[in-house]
């Protein structure tokens, strides 16, 4: 069933994908982008409202960028640089030509102008009420989900909520971030009273009430730290938000932690517990190249190091191209029990000898696995991530460079953990407690007891390493709370003394010795800047 509901989708991505090619222009003035003319039908309007979501799968978003390059090189996760590559935004030594970060920009506005141009026309569609109200929403929200993604990594940008029809009105300057955070509110909470509910979607591919209570609270988090340093008021807020999704009565932890991955590798929704409350959806394995719907790359990059024949379903394939730190490693040793969610995201094992230390031959690897290679409680620098492990995939046949893996944007546990960082700064340390509990007793990890609140702020600091890493969190989470440039300093410590040998230290340092104090923000692209003469660069790049 769930195969079908993502074909849907994404052949309406493809329709959408059409309507903006050039040979619908060719009837059309030369100076207009797109056309105004395909939103008459439910059927129509469904198929643009899949082409404002497509915008989330691609590589410069959630298919890649956003979780890889973009994301790691914190205290979390490095890029495992075996070859000595260069150029490579997660090493800190790149400009503002890089394309990854023109890559991820361009997306998120292409995204939004599709928002736009399906908002400012939806009034005047020929499609049922309903179906124009969900479609609203919707596209509302995603206009300010992708304004989100924009703010929190390129600071200020230039603010459109009209659509960019025209190719000579690109120069725009760049809005103050607290009127994109405004916006960005705005748009949500509009779109809050127009979504339905996760148990009338029944699957959390579509955005839903209780998932945007979630990202508010999300947002809230970020505007009371790093930039902004608003404060209690909006700790207050993030409260009231999170904790409206807890007393909904949707969503529940799922028993098994390992499960909840499972399922996004093996396209199994989280029914009945709902804690993946909204994904993005990928499927498929890419073959041909350029099919819909697409497959998503960063399982293949984070998955532990083993190789095989491509298409053969009965060899698994992981490039390993981005691995855990010693850090998180620490982080799980503070509590000697919680090892159910250390041994799922950080295994103690390989599945076959690489041959000559530290180069790139590593064996084939035949499923089922039955004799991996187990790590010694020290070798806390050469590990793998195993949050996703492409052994689990049932989709045939396997591709090297694609998964079917969707990706959890939100889950309850992040909503309890929200909701306790905000009670334990309203200085509600019992409700703080509560919440933290709840996801530590789901890992059969010990309680934490009540305690002050600097000390908790460290608490849930660890927590939130603990279960979300490698969702995409940790850079957004370091910056808030303005620790980004402590934590890698930490960083750089862990590896001088505990990285395993000589290789391993010079491996991870390069990447971390090159952070500077411009690297809490990504650079606006040189590209953007050459065709807007209103930007401005960002400061240091």
């Amino acid at each position: 069933m769930k195969a079908l509901i993502k074909l849907y989708i994404f052949l309406s991505f493809g329709i959408i994908g059409l309507i903006s090619c050039n040979k619908y222009l060719t009837n059309n003035p030369k100076d207009t982008i797109v056309s105004d003319k395909y939103y008459g039908t439910d059927a129509e309007l469904n198929a643009a409202l899949g082409g404002v979501y497509s915008y989330l799968a691609q590589d410069g978003t959630f298919s890649r960028n956003l979780i890889l390059e973009l994301e790691m090189g914190n205290d979390e996760g490095q890029f495992n640089n075996r070859t000595n590559k260069s150029g490579v935004p997660s090493l800190y030594d790149c400009q503002s030509t890089t394309f990854i970060y023109s890559d991820c920009w361009a997306t998120l506005y292409a995204g939004i102008n599709a928002a736009n141009l399906l908002v400012s026309n939806i009034d005047a569609s020929g499609a049922s009420d309903n179906v124009k109200r969900l479609t609203k929403g919707e596209a509302t929200f995603l206009r300010g989900f992708y304004y989100f993604l924009l703010v929190t990594r390129y600071g200020a940008v230039p603010l459109k909520l009209t659509p960019t029809t025209k190719v000579d009105n690109f120069n725009c300057k760049r809005s103050p971030e607290i009127d994109v955070y405004n916006q960005i509110l705005s748009d949500l909470k509009t779109a809050q009273g127009l979504v339905n509910d996760i148990s009338t979607n029944v699957t959390p591919s579509h955005i839903n009430k209780t998932a945007i209570a979630g990202i508010i609270a999300r947002v809230y988090l970020k505007m009371a730290g790093h930039p902004l340093n608003l404060g209690l008021p909006m700790f207050d807020s993030a409260r009231v938000y999170a904790e409206s999704v807890i007393n909904s009565g949707l969503h529940q932890l799922n028993p098994s932690y390992k499960q909840i991955f499972i399922n996004h590798s093996q396209d199994l929704y989280d029914a009945p517990y709902n804690e993946s409350m909204w994904e993005v959806e990928f499927y498929g394995n890419n073959s041909p190249s350029g099919t819909m719907p697409p497959g998503s790359r960063f399982p293949c990059q984070l998955a532990m190091r083993y190789v095989g024949a491509d298409q053969n379903p009965q060899v698994v394939y992981g490039y390993g191209s981005y691995t855990p730190t010693g850090i998180l490693y620490d982080i799980y040793k503070k509590y000697p029990s919680d090892t159910i969610r250390r041994d799922w995201n950080i295994p103690p094992y390989s599945f076959a000898k690489i041959s000559g230390g530290d180069s790139t031959a590593i064996l084939p690897v035949v499923l089922p696995v039955t004799n991996p290679l187990f790590k010694a409680a020290t070798s806390t620098w050469d590990r793998d991530c195993g949050k996703w492990k492409r052994e689990y995939e049932k989709y045939l046949p396997k591709n090297k460079d694609w998964s079917p893996t969707n990706f959890p944007v939100i889950r309850y546990a992040d909503v309890l953990l929200m909701a306790a960082e905000a009670e334990n700064e309203m200085g509600n340390s019992d409700k703080a407690t509560k919440y933290i509990n709840q996801v530590r007793a789901r890992a059969l990890a010990e309680e934490i007891p009540t305690t002050n609140q600097a000390s908790f702020r460290q608490i849930i600091r660890d927590e939130r390493a603990r279960e979300l890493c490698f969702e995409g969190l940790r850079k957004f989470d370091l910056i808030r709370w303005g620790i980004f440039n402590k934590a890698i300093n930490d960083c750089k410590s862990s590896i001088a003394n505990s990285a395993s040998s000589a290789s391993l230290k010079a491996r991870y340092l390069v990447a971390y010795n090159n952070v500077t104090l411009r690297d809490t923000l990504l650079p606006i692209p040189s590209s953007e800047i050459a065709v807007n003469s209103l930007m401005t660069q960002n400061a240091g790049w």
